[in-house]
């Protein structure tokens, strides 16, 4: 249920027209959901917006570290800030430039508090 709370918040956070296709990626692992949304228009310009959402028994961390690596690059951040379990990561746009794939499978590497979990990502075909 939380899952499929989060991925309506993320559908609303991205709503608008789109000339192009829409990949909504998503993975778990033990403590952690993460959602992936890319849109991609005239197959070289994409919007990129993410979200992780703790799911673990003991309370969130204040901040993580996350790593994401796709095909083409990895993005990285420190220091994201997670607000009633959900933060916000790789976000971004680019034009004229390679873009995500729907078959990808995309790492995600999460870290906080000294833990470190990884999972993949992928389409909901």
């Amino acid at each position: 249920m939380k899952k499929m709370i989060m991925f309506l918040v993320l559908l609303f956070i991205l709503t608008g027209c789109v000339n192009g296709d829409r990949y909504t990626f998503s993975g778990s692992s033990e403590n952690w959901d993460v959602f992936y949304v890319v849109d991609v228009s005239d197959g070289t310009n994409q919007v990129k917006d993410g979200i992780v959402t703790y799911t673990g028994e003991d309370d969130p961390p204040e901040t993580i570290e996350y790593k994401l690596e796709a095909n083409l690059g990895t993005s990285e951040g420190t220091g994201i800030t997670i607000k009633d379990g959900t933060g916000s990561i790789a976000n971004g746009a680019c034009r004229g430039c390679a873009v995500i794939q729907e078959d990808e499978e995309i790492k995600v590497e999460i870290t906080w508090n000294g833990q470190t979990e990884n999972l993949i990502v992928t389409t909901d075909k």
